[in-house]
């Protein structure tokens, strides 16, 4: 993939959020977070729609940088506790079974979780409802060969969280 397309996707996404932040009444950390979260979505997206993988250089510095605003913000554990605990399913099925999700998938859900905060349960829980029902799409469509497809998570826990911050 061109490393254009993904910084354009990056800038695209992050200036997105903005108005979501505003609607929020979102203050500075979590508009920086907020920030954070949607231009590292949009060069993950595009990423992955393209080469089927999430890269670590930027989910791990969004992530990082997320968890570092929350501690900031004061956000209590309690209110990470449901998108932590979807973190830790993906992990152990991962983990199981690799092909149903890979780790990259695994440390973008932390990343909403960090993002997203109280948010994330529902974001992460939609996203992976989005896909699916888009996998039984493909199911119906093309039948059981589908089930060998690979089917990239990122833009489905990114759309998921865009509805989660803008509703």
């Amino acid at each position: 993939m061109r490393r254009s397309g993904a910084i354009g996707a990056a800038i695209g996404l992050g200036l997105a959020v903005l108005p979501a932040g505003v609607r929020l009444d979102a203050d500075g950390t979590e508009l920086a977070r907020l920030l954070i979260l949607g231009a590292a979505l949009g060069a993950v997206v595009a990423t992955d729609l393209a080469e089927h993988r999430i890269p670590n250089r930027i989910v791990v510095p969004a992530a990082v940088a997320c968890a570092a605003l929350l501690a900031a913000e004061g956000v209590r554990l309690q209110h990470l506790l449901g998108g932590l605990a979807v973190v830790a399913l993906m992990l152990g099925l991962s983990l199981f079974r690799p092909a149903a999700f890979g780790m990259g998938d695994v440390k973008l859900a932390l990343l909403l979780v960090f993002g997203l905060g109280s948010l994330a349960t529902e974001a992460l829980i939609l996203g992976l409802v989005l896909a699916a029902v888009f996998g039984a799409v493909l199911m119906l469509r093309h039948g059981r060969i589908a089930v060998r497809r690979s089917l990239p998570l990122a833009p489905f826990l990114s759309s998921a969280a865009a509805v989660v911050v803008f509703l």
